[in-house]
């Protein structure tokens, strides 16, 4: 008896297949670095996978792909913010 994938798991392993390496060069230039590249494009997959929204029905699978990718950087920068802040003021109250 094959191996049967549900429909979902099926489009997300075509999604991924198809678009992982153009996400991943897009990542690259954007960011200048290949590890946070790497990291931001399995961050990206990993949010479409938690998501789980009907992944079958998007249009344009690299405009979703570097909008979620592009949202997950700025997510990241706010956080670098709001860490150094953090120290900035730590520091304040150790001296």
């Amino acid at each position: 008896m094959p191996l049967v994938e549900p429909p979902y798991q099926r489009v997300i392993h075509d999604l991924y297949s198809e678009h992982h390496g153009w996400l991943l060069g897009w990542l690259r230039r954007k960011l200048g670095c290949a590890h946070n590249a790497a990291d931001v494009a399995q961050d990206t997959f990993a949010r479409i996978l938690a998501t789980r929204e009907s992944v079958g029905a998007i249009r344009e699978p690299r405009a979703y792909l570097s909008t979620t990718a592009r949202r997950l950087m700025i997510d990241q920068a706010r956080r670098r913010q709001i860490e150094s802040a953090y120290l900035q003021e730590l520091m304040l109250t150790v001296d």
